[in-house]
């Protein structure tokens, strides 16, 4: 059966780690000459001659290796940030504030003629949860054992797909906390301890051996591969920070700490072919692992994350004077592939179709609409009707439509963000308002709010309207 509730979250499992360098420069000395007071113009205009054909002609000189200065390997940056965040409706969380914290990021890579090391790590105090926290978002090795095949092992933030904020094919764990507290969208995609492969067909010339296959569908084309050995969900919601509605509950509840769950640290696997043509962009996608939400109830009453398998498939390329994307994933609910257990989700065909254009300078819309079919609806809705005390059965066919748009203005320091998306089906919907102002390269300011509503406390938004909230950022770059 679909699961109402799209969140529930877990402690993430950080690396510590954090990588420190030193540099030493060298200097280059030089030496001036000084002609006699008695002839002191006549000597100034020999000596700039001289110096200009030393300069030049000096064999020593032009021999010199400027390439010997210590350049360092070591590349930092990173940001301090101060955020805040008011939950604006009553709410049964412990606490008012969504969000009241203290960043500190430090970036560092490493550059070798072989190798390249990344690691990306947070250190902040959160007020909300009261604790002072370590989160490694990457920490990986990147390297190319061959000539057109790189591969990445280690912590790192994986994506694909086509869809803003709807995601269908794009698997990899999700950060909703994050998402709807107000913190800044890089933060929506979590971190995955993975070994990613990708390989592109770069036209070499054994492809022309392989006839069509190679000349027609493997030139201009990739494939990546990402084995996850230890499943990582997505961070949904749990009771800290935002409520949640609970179908076994009938009822909106924050059981934060007491929220029982049974955990899965099986290997999950996913892979994605691509391809040009023109300018047009195509892939294929497939998955083998889990739900990464707990759709599924086990034997002794706890959520769990019932098995998952997908295919799937998209197409992104220039329509008019815009950018039309096409997407569509099947998933596979193998643990209940009749549809007839109503305590695991049942399978799911999902499809979704945007555009994006400049209306006019600085202006840009953009559109989605999204469908998802429940499979197997008829046993889905009969298992689902047995408890007579439940509210909350979810249509055959959920509608979704997403609207962006995006002004920037004052040499684009000034950056107004609207998303909205709204359900006809359900009757709910989520706004996310956003500005964002670039006062230097260095500091930047940013305030929004979360805004949900529905018409029933159960829909997939309706359940979060407690969790309205607005927010504000300020972050020091360096």
């Amino acid at each position: 059966m679909p699961y109402r509730n799209t969140n529930m979250s877990m402690c993430d499992s950080a690396w510590r780690a954090i990588v420190f360098a030193s540099l030493l420069a060298t200097t280059v000395n030089s030496h001036n000459a000084f002609a006699s007071e008695e002839s002191k113009l006549a000597v100034q205009e020999s000596s700039q001659n001289s110096v200009q054909e030393e300069f030049w002609e000096d064999e020593e000189w032009g021999d010199e290796d400027w390439s010997e200065e210590n350049h360092s390997s070591w590349q930092f940056s990173g940001f301090s940030e101060v955020a805040r965040g008011q939950l604006l409706q009553s709410n049964i969380v412990d606490k008012r504030q969504s969000l009241n914290e203290i960043r500190a990021r430090l970036d560092a890579e490493y550059h070798h003629e072989h190798f390249q090391l990344n690691t990306v790590g947070d250190a902040y105090y959160d007020q909300v949860l009261e604790e002072l926290i370590w989160q490694t978002r990457e920490l990986n090795v990147q390297f190319n054992p061959l000539a057109n095949l790189d591969v990445k092992v280690g912590r790192q933030i994986m994506t694909w797909g086509t869809g803003d904020y709807v995601f269908l094919n794009d698997l990899f764990s999700k950060d909703w906390q994050s998402f709807f507290s107000g913190r800044e969208d890089e933060f929506l995609k979590a971190p995955s301890d993975a070994v990613r492969l990708t390989y592109y067909f770069e036209n070499p010339a054994w492809l022309s051996k392989l006839g069509l296959l190679g000349t027609h569908v493997l030139a201009n084309s990739s494939i990546d591969f990402a084995y996850m050995p230890d499943f990582t969900p997505d961070k949904f919601i749990t009771g800290e920070r935002f409520s949640f509605y609970s179908l076994p509950a009938q009822s909106q509840v924050a059981p934060a700490d007491a929220f029982a769950l049974s955990q899965t640290t099986n290997s999950t696997y996913a892979v994605r072919f691509s391809k040009s043509i023109n300018s047009a962009e195509f892939a294929l996608y497939g998955y083998k692992g889990y739900w990464n939400n707990p759709y599924g109830i086990n034997e002794f009453g706890e959520p769990y994350f019932p098995e998952l398998n997908s295919v799937g498939a998209s197409i992104r390329l220039p329509l008019g004077n815009g950018i039309f994307n096409a997407e569509y994933a099947k998933y596979n609910s193998i643990e209940d592939s009749v549809g007839s257990n109503s305590a695991i989700a049942n399978d799911q065909t999902r499809f979704l179709i945007g555009y994006e254009q400049e209306l006019i300078k600085n202006l840009t819309l953009g559109a989605q609409f999204y469908l998802e079919k429940t499979e197997d609806y008829s046993a889905y809705r009969s298992a689902f009707q047995q408890n007579e005390d439940y509210v909350g059965l979810a249509d055959k066919y959920r509608q979704m439509a997403t609207v962006r748009l995006t002004h920037r203005a004052f040499q684009q320091k000034l950056t107004t963000n609207l998303f909205a998306f709204y359900s006809p089906t359900d009757a709910d919907g989520y706004i996310k308002p956003s500005i964002n102002y670039r006062y230097s390269d260095s500091l930047s300011l940013t305030a929004g709010a979360n805004i949900f509503f529905g018409d029933e406390e159960f829909t997939f938004w309706g359940q979060h309207q407690p969790n309205t909230n607005a927010w504000i950022r300020a972050r020091i770059n360096f």
